[in-house]
């Protein structure tokens, strides 16, 4: 079962916003059991939206689109899915209900505009977007010779040289006379064809959830969090319930100290002995790596796949163990919110270079509280002194670039905000600043415990993005190894 993914929008076609839900709807699907074997961006206009809907129509099962779905002229999604499966608009009561419910919580005013968003193609099934005003909608069809199928409707949809001409199919409506309906196409310029006309059926359209079509097309809001609530809490699962699905299990592994290359070099008699129903992929991000193991069956094999799984890892740790700090999560971070849940330790931090990223990372997970007691940004000396206790004379004498700077910033850190280990960055992040005894790159870490604090030179290189991305990833990785040696 393949699924392609659209997204819709000006605003992710010229970069003016960042396109997370083509990402968090892959990884969704692919966890489902659903390969995705392609993702496209395009802007809001009609043309590009049929021809790509087509493409995407034509190579997979399933088609996910977001986008266009708001009140204002610039949200031509649905006019175009109605010009597509041959439908109209109509004004879904449920879908009205669930804008007002919406509007009067927020004590608005129900414009004619904002009405609009309650029409949908009688076409489709609607399925209501309880965060949000924009449904969501479901169309199930097949294709049979070259015509999309959808509630006993026919209509011509692949643009084709071959297909010029003119086509005829039969519109049944269930309790009328068939009737007849013409597709006009003729050759554009650049070789492709191109529909003229698409006559309008008279009569609505029945649902069609329960139908055995065998292919799915979904429209979903743009909003992400409102499109990932709708995926989780009705697509998903109705898709799970309409096509049999493979059983995909998928392994984590995360590894610092050893570059991707060196890695691969390392471990190639055990990659070539996985067996055949597992594949490797290196993941390689700042100062880390991540090796992903995917194992892909039947829909009854899970436990024999979860089982080739772990005999792969288990044979992997005699050859690459020292490099592994971690399995089953998808960023170091979350390794430490579970390492020191597990243990039962607190954490602060104390940051110069990384100017409070430490921080942020652990407290955009939920669950911070239970761990983290707090952290310190003390990005000059005066703070240093002040707020974590670092001597003057050590500031003086060595620099706040230096081994002697950052095992007080620690301990400090450690002391006064009664943590069980605490974690300290000071460097050069860039592009200015350095000197030729500390170039532009070089940062010093800490992590003191219990057993007292322990640093670690790191040099990177001048671009400050990267040098901050690192550096988390490097102190994340001490602080691991020093927990679970209880240090």
């Amino acid at each position: 079962m393949k699924a392609t993914i659209l997204n819709i929008g000006d605003e992710l076609l010229i970069g003016q916003v960042v396109n997370t839900n083509a990402s968090r709807m892959a990884q969704m699907l692919v966890a489902a059991g659903i390969d995705v074997c392609g993702t496209y961006v395009i802007g809001d206009n009609a043309d590009d939206i049929k021809y790509y809907l087509r493409h995407c129509i034509e190579r997979s099962d399933v088609v996910l689109m977001t986008g266009g779905l708001g009140p204002t002229k610039d949200d031509i999604t649905k006019k175009t899915l109605c010009e597509l499966f041959d439908s109209e608009l109509y004004e879904n009561e449920e879908a009205l209900a669930n804008i007002k419910r919406i509007f009067d919580s927020r004590g608005y005013e129900l414009t004619p505009i904002n009405r609009q968003q309650a029409w949908v193609p009688r076409c489709c099934t609607m399925i209501n977007n309880v965060l949000g005003t924009a449904p969501c909608m479901w169309f199930q069809f097949e294709i049979e010779n070259g015509k999309l199928i959808i509630g006993n409707v026919h209509t011509p949809v692949f643009d084709h040289p071959s297909k010029e001409g003119t086509g005829t199919a039969t519109l049944n409506v269930s309790g009328n006379t068939p009737a007849q309906f013409s597709t006009l196409r003729k050759a554009s310029e650049e070789g492709k064809s191109q529909d003229l006309h698409y006559s309008e059926p008279k009569q609505c359209l029945e649902e069609i959830l329960n139908s055995q079509f065998n292919k799915v097309l979904v429209s979903l809001p743009g909003v992400p969090f409102e499109m990932v609530n709708l995926m989780e809490t009705e697509v998903i699962p109705r898709l799970q319930r309409h096509f049999r699905t493979y059983q995909i299990v998928n392994k984590n592994i995360l590894i610092q100290g050893i570059g991707e290359s060196f890695l691969s070099d390392l471990i190639e008699p055990w990659e070539l002995a996985l067996p055949k129903s597992i594949r490797l992929a290196y993941l390689p991000q700042a100062g880390m790596l991540k090796l992903r193991l995917t194992a892909r069956g039947g829909h009854d094999e899970r436990p024999l796949l979860e089982q080739q799984i772990a005999d792969a890892v288990k044979s992997l740790y005699p050859i690459a163990g020292q490099y592994i700090v971690g399995e089953d999560l998808e960023s170091l971070p979350e390794l430490v919110a579970y390492t020191m849940k597990k243990e039962g330790k607190t954490l602060a931090t104390a940051e110069s270079c990384t100017g409070g990223t430490l921080a942020h990372q652990l407290t955009a997970m939920a669950g911070a509280s239970e761990y983290f007691r707090g952290g310190i940004v003390a990005y000059s000396n005066e703070v240093k002194e002040c707020a974590l206790g670092v001597k003057h004379e050590t500031l003086a004498a060595h620099g706040a670039v230096s081994e002697e700077t950052v095992r007080e910033m620690a301990t400090g850190a450690r002391e006064r905000l009664g943590a069980d280990y605490a974690v300290a960055t000071t460097g050069i992040a860039g592009p200015g600043g350095g000197t030729p005894e500390k170039p532009v790159g070089t940062v010093w870490i800490a992590v003191a415990g219990p057993d007292g604090a322990t640093a670690k030179l790191l040099k990177f290189g001048d671009r400050r993005a990267q040098t901050i991305e690192r550096t988390c990833n490097a102190v994340w990785s001490e602080l691991i190894k020093k927990v679970k040696t209880k240090k």
